[in-house]
């Protein structure tokens, strides 16, 4: 039986062109041959001479010319290869045909393919030759050379032999250190650092460090520490990161969501110790020696992973995930500023049920003189970041746009000014703690012990503080137009972090509205980060008293106006129109940060990653391929429903690499395509599926477990009739093959350089049973 070429137009319900089954069409007579089929059948003679064959030997290697298509069509019972075939009833004229005028209609065919120059030249697959092991000395190692190689020089022995190791050493150890380049980052500056340059600088971490004051303060109020320990966090780190870091306008200094992980880890943590009173100076003191190990801790595993180079790591925590999860947290934060604006004190909690809970049963210490400050300041602060995107503003004076960014210290010196006037710590209203005068003080010794349970809320807070850096980075530096290394900006987060856990510094990160104030201020360098640490310096050292009268309620409010819109319902809104189950993985991150905390949400996230990515990679995607008309590309046949298909010669694409996760389901489905393959010829009478062909070029790699279920494929295959062939295999795939011996099992004919090949080889060898 030999196959026949299918539409799968038709199979959709397209038309045919009617056509006489037993005569040439319009097109066929364009070739300019007439033929007799009786003088042939007749004389007995041989259809084809030896220039002829050569013909067909080099239509085996190519493909049909782009025209050939929809030209002549044998009913499924005619024992010889028609060109076409199309899903009619066969007629009993149409079974007319015999062996010499099947073989008339492929003579035609040549004739065309030849007169409309189709012939395309067959590259074979370049097979590397067969790796040879030979011992270059007695020793544990052996030498690994190819079959061709030159006969190794020999290998020194004695004291030569170890003076050659260590420069191996040495240079490998080198090799490694220049990738990080310590210190580049200030030197690429000081190479075109200008005045210029400097005063954007300077302008820019001024106007860094005004904003970052009131938000730092605030967030350490959210990290459970006390006010001036924010301060310590924007004077130590931003001075340390420019040193290593490849951004130039990130800005380090406490954030958002590590805070409120820091927050309320710590706090599982000291309850398990057994201290219940917030209030006591033990449990301050045990608070804060944790939080400094937090950061000690944070800093170390930073610049382990970026010396291991493992920054690619949080490429798998897809972006629906960190989406739901950010959006939960900021829920979270938001609900814990509301005991500000109430005006009194709930026990720290990291859930919302908890968060609700403790809020209503202290209701009755509302105090409403601190609600409506609070309010007030929220809606200040919401107005004018509302009036800095005002486009009708903007038009009418571009310094609107600051106000945003300046908001915090508007609002902050406001408020000042008023609790001096008034005398409102004096009227009921909760102010922030005394902040002692002075730099800090060195807390090395506050390093240890560590507690095991500890790490849980370090790593947390590791890989949601650097994926926040470093996609906030790559974002800036691609708008200016230079690249950030993620290796590089782990080493550099974590010596900011381990330098600052030496001054009574609690974890920092890369910042979002603070790097952005940054970049609008115009900073060129890391320079301006150093500013801004100096700035705080100079606050710590003079100012100190001045923010002691700042309300508790502005920093509350400050926190929900800038962490509100972290909630990202529009990135909800975009995956449920477009990709429903991620919009299922945020929908998950998001309520079980919310209702299980901030911990064991970030743990829920992770795990749907890594079940998404080995689900993913277990079950790969898998294609049957036809070839477009009038093409030699191949295509899905679900997403190209005009494809032609051959019967008896089956297409399957890999879309993966093969290893032992996902091997036996790669057999199965191609067992499941060829049953489904089959099942259709016997619907129609067209025989059995002779030929598989492999479609190997998106698999880049494949491990020995996976060789043992291809062979053991293609033994069971072949025992049943089927041949498989291989097209496109990469370098590494074809290595493996040759190693293993697979490619001389199956025989480095049924081995192809493109689909088109494999297909043309296989049509050949079931026209050439059939003669």
């Amino acid at each position: 039986m030999l196959p026949t070429i299918r539409d799968n137009a038709s199979e959709s319900g397209t038309d045919a062109p009617s056509t006489d089954d037993n005569t040439p069409t319009a097109d066929d007579n364009s070739a300019n041959q007439n033929y007799d089929e009786e003088a042939l059948n007749a004389s007995g003679d041989s259809l084809f001479d030896d220039d002829e064959v050569n013909i067909l030997q080099q239509v085996g290697a190519s493909s049909y010319p782009d025209n050939v298509v929809e030209k002549v069509m044998l009913p499924p019972s005619t024992p010889h290869r028609s060109l076409l075939y199309r899903h009619r009833s066969p007629t009993p004229s149409s079974c007319g045909g015999t062996q010499q005028h099947a073989a008339l209609l492929i003579r035609q065919e040549i004739d065309r393919i030849v007169s409309d120059s189709a012939v395309q030249t067959q590259h074979d697959v370049p097979v590397p030759a067969k790796k040879v092991r030979s011992s270059a000395h007695r020793g544990k190692r052996s030498a690994v050379r190819f079959a061709d190689d030159d006969v190794p020089a020999p290998v020194p022995s004695g004291e030569k032999r170890k003076q050659l190791q260590f420069k191996d050493a040495k240079r490998a150890l080198v090799n490694y250190a220049e990738q990080f380049k310590p210190f580049r980052t200030c030197n690429s500056f000081q190479i075109s650092y200008t005045l210029r340059t400097f005063g954007k600088d300077a302008i820019a971490g001024v106007g860094v460090a005004i904003m970052e004051i009131p938000l730092a303060m605030s967030y350490a109020k959210l990290a459970g520490l006390p006010e001036y320990y924010g301060l310590y966090a924007c004077f130590i780190p931003p001075i340390v990161y420019p040193l290593f870091g490849t951004s130039r306008q990130l800005a380090v200094g406490p954030a958002s969501l590590v805070s409120l992980l820091i927050g309320t880890g710590i706090s599982n943590v000291v309850a398990a110790e057994g201290f219940d009173d917030p209030k006591s100076q033990e449990y301050i003191a045990r608070y804060t020696q944790l939080a400094i190990q937090c950061a000690f801790l944070s800093g170390l595993i930073k610049m382990g992973m970026g010396f291991l180079r493992l920054g690619f790591i949080t490429q798998f925590l897809s972006k629906p995930l960190i989406s739901g999860f950010v959006s939960g947290a900021a829920v979270l934060i938001t609900c814990n500023q509301i005991k500000h604006l109430f005006g009194y004190s709930t026990p720290a909690s990291n859930t919302i049920q908890e968060i609700f809970k403790y809020l209503l049963q202290n209701i009755d210490q509302f105090n409403w003189k601190t609600f409506v400050i609070g309010s007030l300041c929220l809606c200040l602060i919401t107005l004018l970041k509302f009036m800095s995107s005002n486009q009708y503003l903007l038009q009418r004076w571009s310094g609107v746009k600051w106000l945003k960014p300046l908001s915090p210290i508007l609002l902050t010196v406001v408020m000042i000014v008023l609790t001096y006037a008034l005398n409102l710590g004096d009227r009921g209203i909760p102010l922030v703690q005394p902040i002692p005068p002075g730099l800090p003080s060195v807390t090395v010794t506050w390093w240890t012990p560590i507690r095991a349970d500890l790490l849980v809320v370090v790593l947390s807070s590791v890989i949601i503080s650097f994926v926040q850096s470093i996609a906030l980075a790559k974002r800036i530096a691609y708008t200016h137009g230079y690249d950030v290394e993620s290796s590089q900006e782990l080493i550099s987060l974590g010596l900011a972090n381990l330098v600052g856990a030496m001054f009574q510094c609690y974890p920092t990160t890369g910042t979002i509205a603070q790097s952005a104030a940054a970049d609008g201020f115009g900073a060129e360098t890391g320079i301006a980060s150093v500013i801004t640490g100096f700035v705080v310096m100079i606050v710590l050292l003079l100012l100190t008293p001045v923010f002691q009268q700042m309300p508790l309620a502005v920093l509350g409010s400050i926190v929900i106006a800038f962490v509100s819109p972290l909630f990202d319902y529009t990135e909800a809104i975009y995956l449920f129109h477009v990709h429903f189950f991620d919009f299922l993985v945020w929908i998950v991150a998001l309520f079980g940060t919310l209702f299980m905390g901030v911990t064991y949400g970030l743990a829920i996230a992770v795990v749907l990653s890594l079940i998404f990515v080995i689900y993913e990679s277990a079950y790969p995607k898998m294609a049957v391929l036809g070839r477009l008309p009038g093409t030699s590309l191949y295509r899905n046949v679900k997403q190209y429903p005009d494809v032609e298909r051959y019967d008896g010669v089956l297409i399957i694409r890999i879309d993966a690499p093969m290893y032992f996760a996902n091997a036996q389901n790669i057999r199965d489905r191609v067992r499941g395509y060829k049953y489904a393959a089959t099942a259709d010829l016997k619907e129609r009478n067209a025989g059995e599926i002779q030929y598989i062909i492999i479609d190997l070029s998106p698999m880049s790699h494949i491990d020995t477990t996976a060789l043992h279920v291809v062979e053991d494929m293609y033994k069971t295959q072949l025992k049943e009739g089927v041949q498989i062939c291989f097209c496109n295999p990469g370098i590494k795939v074809v290595e493996r093959f040759v190693v293993s011996g697979f490619i001389d099992l199956v025989g480095r004919e049924h081995f192809f350089s493109a689909t088109i090949d494999a297909v043309q080889y296989c049509l050949n060898d079931m026209e050439s049973r059939m003669q």
